[in-house]
């Protein structure tokens, strides 16, 4: 993203809203801004072609991927896990990451833990769609 401008405009503006004052720095210690490096002709994300493109989500996918691999190399520090959420999502409810928390201290051990998508979108193409795509966790993981 640094060669542009817009997103690093972007960036700039959630880094600004972290750490000012009531911003999310009282729930977390620190934020990075890491690319996620997805050649273009990977990163796809292409709502309108989801009827005939099975990876027309396949940037949303790959930059969970790159996201992995980043806190696996502990290049940012040491971590025992991460939570990756989606930039389009908004959180709706009261204390949703006290309620996220809960569920770790749940569930763990896991390696990868997060609701598995339940929609019909995929309904007309079902049968092409490759096995590790249908049991991928949704934009929340």
């Amino acid at each position: 993203f640094s060669d542009n401008e817009e997103a690093m405009k972007s960036v700039d503006e959630i880094m600004n809203e972290f750490f000012s004052p009531g911003g999310w720095s009282k729930c977390f210690d620190n934020i990075y801004a890491i690319e996620a490096n997805i050649p273009k002709e990977l990163d796809l994300y292409i709502p309108a072609a989801q009827e005939e493109l099975y990876n027309w989500v396949n940037g949303p996918n790959r930059q969970f991927e790159a996201a992995f691999r980043v806190i696996q190399s502990g290049e940012w520090g040491q971590y025992d896990g991460f939570y990756l959420m989606e930039g389009d999502s908004v959180p709706v409810k009261n204390y949703w990451l006290d309620v996220i928390l809960g569920e770790i201290n749940e569930y763990r051990p896991f390696a990868v833990l997060g609701a598995q998508y339940d929609g019909d979108k995929w309904d007309a193409f079902y049968e092409q769609i490759p096995i590790s795509l249908l049991h991928h966790t949704n934009g929340n993981g």
